[in-house]
C-alpha cells in the first residue's frame, strides 16, 4: 500500500543529514530560502509566449531530485508529475494544471514550520 507524500519526511531528511538536527534545519532553511526564486523561474518560463516548457522541465527535474533528497515528498511528487507531463507532450491544459500543483506544493512547504 502506497502512502501519500508528506510535506517533509523527517526520516529521509535525517538519513540525508546523518541524523544531525542542525544540518536538517540548515538544509531545510536553505531550501526554503530558494523557493521564491524557483517559483519565479517556473512562472516566467510557463507564462512566456509561447511557454518555454523545456526550461520548466529542467527546473521541475532539478526540484524533483533536490526535494526527494531532502524528503520534501509533496514537492518531489508534483515536480515529477510536471516533468512526466512535459515529456509525454500532454496538452497545455494538463501542463498548466501540473505546474499549478507544483506551485501549490512549493508554497505549502514554504509556509509550513519545520522542526527536526
Amino acid at each position: 500500500m502506497e502512502t501519500a507524500p508528506v510535506i517533509l519526511n523527517l526520516g529521509t531528511a535525517r538519513a540525508a543529514c546523518r541524523g544531525n538536527p542542525a544540518l536538517i534545519h540548515a538544509l531545510t532553511e536553505q531550501y526554503r530560502a530558494s523557493l521564491p526564486a524557483e517559483r519565479a523561474a517556473l512562472a516566467q518560463a510557463g507564462t512566456a509566449t509561447p511557454p518555454d516548457w523545456e526550461t520548466v522541465r529542467v527546473q521541475a527535474h532539478r526540484l524533483q531530485s533536490g526535494s526527494a533528497y531532502l524528503g520534501a515528498e509533496r514537492v518531489a511528487a508534483a515536480a515529477r508529475q510536471l516533468e512526466d507531463a512535459i515529456l509525454a507532450r500532454d496538452s497545455a491544459t494538463v501542463l498548466i494544471q501540473a505546474q499549478g500543483t507544483l506551485d501549490a506544493a512549493l508554497q505549502e512547504f514554504f509556509n509550513t514550520p519545520i522542526t527536526a
